[in-house]
Order: C-alpha cells, then sequence, then structure tokens
C-alpha cells in the first residue's frame, strides 16, 4: 500500500485547508471560515471510516490523522485567541496536554514499537475543543462559558486517561 491513500490525503487536506481558515479568521469572514473549518471536520470524521472500509489502515496514516488534527486545532486556537479574544489560558492548557500526550505516543512508538490511538474521553475532549471554536465564532458567550469550564475538565481527565494508559503499556513492556 502506498503512502497517498484516500485516507491520508484526506488527513493532509486539513493541513491544505489550515492557511485559508487562517486567512479567513484574519479577515473576520466567519460564513467562509465555518464552511472549511466544517469541510476539515468531515474529512477528519471519514479519513478513519475509508481507511477501514477501503482496508487503508496504516501507522502512516494513524500518526498522520493524530500529528495533522494537533497542530490543526492548536494553530486555530491561538488565532482565535489573537482575533477573538478566546482565553490565553485554556488554549495554553489545551496546547501543553497535546504536546505531552504527543511526546509519549513518539515514546512509545520508537521506544516500545506501538501506535497508540485515541481514547474514548480524548475523542470527547476533541469535540470539545470544536465546539470551543464554533462558540467562540459564532459569538455565544453564555455557550463558552460553560463549554470552557467543561473543557478544562476534559483537559485533565483526558491527560490522565492517557497517562494512565502510558503508565500501563510502559509498565506492561518492561514486564515481558
Amino acid at each position: 500500500m502506498g503512502i497517498l491513500t484516500i485516507p491520508n490525503i484526506l488527513s493532509l487536506s486539513r493541513l491544505i485547508f489550515l492557511p485559508l481558515i487562517l486567512l479567513f479568521l484574519s479577515k473576520n469572514l466567519r460564513s467562509l471560515s465555518l464552511t472549511f473549518i466544517f469541510l476539515s471536520w468531515l474529512t477528519d470524521a471519514f479519513d478513519g471510516y475509508l481507511a477501514r472500509k477501503l482496508n487503508q489502515t496504516s501507522d502512516l496514516g494513524k500518526i498522520l490523522d493524530h500529528l495533522v488534527d494537533k497542530i490543526w486545532v492548536g494553530t486555530i486556537l491561538v488565532t482565535l485567541v489573537i482575533t477573538k479574544n478566546l482565553d490565553f489560558k485554556i488554549v495554553t492548557a489545551i496546547i501543553i496536554r497535546d504536546l505531552l500526550i504527543t511526546a509519549g505516543f513518539i515514546f512509545l512508538m520508537k521506544k516500545k514499537n506501538i501506535i497508540s490511538k485515541s481514547s474514548i474521553l480524548g475523542k470527547m475532549t476533541g469535540f470539545l475543543f470544536a465546539l470551543l471554536i464554533l462558540a467562540t465564532l459564532l459569538n455565544r458567550p453564555k455557550e463558552l462559558l460553560i463549554i470552557t469550564y467543561l473543557t478544562w475538565i476534559f483537559i485533565v481527565l483526558s491527560f490522565l486517561d492517557y497517562f494512565i494508559y502510558f503508565l500501563k503499556v510502559n509498565g506492561n513492556q518492561k514486564n515481558q
């Protein structure tokens, strides 16, 4: 199987959409921003599905999807801090969480030859990141406040979930 599979192309398309989204955000073109954000979310939803359906799952695809998601979310959230006054503290917490989780995944991949996947708590946290982006773009202060509190809770819970997974996998590998 080659590198340029349909799922991998869908993952990479999020990086192609990203400069357009950033441009539209900087120009305060909310409708265009939301359109390309939605298209990006569709590619994210379908890349994994198509990888399984077309029997095109690969370690590269799993890594690519994970890294593209982190780059995409972090870049858009930083842009929203600058353009829409999204709370810097929550965005910093999200980026630190993502960097630590990514570092753990890289460690497991290099040292233990394990390609990890997202946990349910991780997926729920990612969904809250999407809601945070939407509430910010749609200028919904009440919803943004609630989503921000929930996001704080899920940042901690999902990080602890990944940390416990890391300890278990690292411990199991040492005992074998």
